[in-house]
């Protein structure tokens, strides 16, 4: 439905038709496509963002929440949210389970990252997802080493995207330096409160610049953009 870009899904989102069509592909599914609805259902989508002020009230209600208050069926209110914000719609959805993530954060190719979007009320990872696996998963869990979480952070991750001279303290690479105690660092957002710095974290240095000083940001942004182009000359020369 997405097919040729959102002007094209407003398109179809305002046919009746291609809508029915729709709710045929979500309760049936699609071979090979990850159907939200399936795993998470109505009840566990939640709307983080919005482009206009006039659905800011359905930020942090779930669809089905949404389809109360609209008087609609859950999947008719969200198109017609996706329709009215041009598709401009944040959401997180809950699934899965605790030991599932325990799990994949002790297998080896596993490397800590977060594709968490910073707009509305975003998901609690934004701000604190290292935090997080260095406080619950290494510190109060013990799942990880403090030395392997620190590598698949580093050394692991950088490994695995092609980038070289970034992850290792070593001579001749960028000076990317996080200095935090590791007896009291934790993330602290939640997801009715999901903006908030986490704690521990004392210094960082980026490009060998420090850009926090005792907890706090120095003004300072000494980060650099890695294209994608520059990757794919790592990879191909490698």
């Amino acid at each position: 439905m997405h097919d040729g870009g959102t002007n094209e899904l407003i398109k179809r989102l305002q046919n009746h038709e291609l809508r029915e069509k729709m709710k045929e592909d979500i309760q049936y599914g699609i071979p090979g496509w990850d159907n939200f609805i399936q795993f998470a259902g109505v009840e566990g989508i939640f709307i983080t963002s919005v482009a206009t002020a006039k659905n800011k009230e359905f930020i942090g209600k779930s669809l089905k929440e949404i389809g109360a208050l609209k008087g609609l069926e859950p999947l008719e209110a969200a198109f017609d949210l996706l329709e009215e914000e041009n598709n401009a719609v944040g959401m997180v959805d809950f699934y899965g389970t605790e030991s599932a993530v325990t799990s994949i954060l002790k297998r080896d190719e596993m490397n800590a990252c977060t594709d968490g979007l910073l707009s509305g009320k975003p998901h609690p990872r934004v701000y604190g997802s290292f935090p997080r696996i260095l406080g619950k998963y290494v510190r109060e869990e013990k799942v990880l080493s403090l030395e392997e979480a620190i590598y698949k952070m580093t050394h692991k991750a950088a490994s695995a995207m092609g980038i070289t001279n970034r992850g290792l303290l070593k001579k001749g690479y960028y000076g990317d330096i996080t200095i935090f105690n590791a007896g009291t660092i934790l993330d602290k957002g939640t997801f009715v409160e999901p903006v908030q710095y986490p704690e521990g974290i004392e210094y960082v240095i980026v490009n060998g610049q420090v850009t926090v000083r005792n907890g706090v940001h120095t003004g300072k942004r000494a980060g650099q953009v890695i294209r994608k182009t520059e990757l794919n000359k790592l990879f191909y020369s490698r």
